[in-house]
């Protein structure tokens, strides 16, 4: 429906057999519905909206093709809780004396996981072997 999906919490794509695509998009404030085809609703109502829509349009022989969460807030909280530094830091760097920061998800050439990284020369330690 637009370029920029930051307002936008989940997306129904739905298609009738003869090549109408409907889209739903429930906005992150939980109550705004815009649909882009079909009628062109649009709804403060929230979940309660959606749901009307998407029995009218199944009844009218569309086919949900598919439905995602774009910027759910519940599945942002979810996804990666704060990391935290595990004990076990070194004092500084042994290559170069400056300070190390813990790094929860660093990559290699061959390793990815936690580590510890010289803030000056970049030297690595990884957390766990």
């Amino acid at each position: 429906m637009s370029d920029h999906d930051d307002h936008i919490q989940h997306t129904w794509n739905l298609a009738h057999p003869d090549g109408d695509e409907i889209t739903i998009d429930l906005w992150i404030d939980g109550y705004t519905v815009r649909v882009d085809g079909g009628d062109g609703e649009a709804s403060e109502t929230g979940r309660k909206a959606v749901e009307e829509l998407l029995e009218k349009y199944t009844t009218a022989g569309y086919q949900i093709t598919s439905s995602y969460a774009v910027n759910d807030p519940a599945s942002r909280d979810e996804v990666e809780p704060d990391a935290v530094e595990p004990d076990g830091k070194p004092s500084a760097c042994p290559e170069c004396g400056s300070p190390v920061e813990y790094v929860a998800n660093h990559c290699s050439d061959f390793r990815e996981g936690e580590a510890w990284l010289c803030t000056g020369c970049r030297w690595g330690q990884y957390v766990t072997a």
